[in-house]
């Protein structure tokens, strides 16, 4: 498992409730020279498809064996389907792209009996598709 994202509930003392933390994590022995991701979602009311807002944000260079926090999300955030597609650059023409996709609830989501590799933390697991 090359890449991941990793879900992890630890700011339990956030005042506005933002108690998840969502972060990308090089579990390669590679240097990323450029991260970027965009990002989305929906949800249903009613039999009714509601469409969050995308967005994209670069995060620059990731050393190997290392993470990068992405957003900070509350229960609530886990009542849509969000994906994150990222792009990743290591040298002049080597890109890749990998798409993670949190379903409702995180249902899917792997959440090991140990801490996640690479950032040491215990959360829930996200595979890309």
């Amino acid at each position: 498992m090359d890449y991941f994202l990793a879900i992890c509930k630890d700011r339990p003392n956030d005042p506005d409730g933002f108690y998840y933390t969502v972060y990308f994590i090089n579990n390669t022995n590679t240097d990323i020279d450029e991260l970027t991701y965009e990002t989305g979602g929906f949800m249903t009311d009613d039999d009714e498809i509601i469409q969050t807002s995308r967005h994209s944000r670069v995060l620059g260079k990731l050393p190997a064996k290392s993470f990068r926090e992405i957003e900070q999300d509350d229960e609530g955030s886990f009542d849509f389907v969000i994906d994150f597609t990222f792009t990743i650059k290591r040298g002049i023409k080597k890109i890749e792209n990998k798409t993670f996709i949190l379903n409702k609830y995180l249902r899917g989501a792997v959440k090991p009996q140990s801490p996640l590799p690479v950032i040491n933390k215990y959360g829930y697991l996200i595979k890309s598709k």
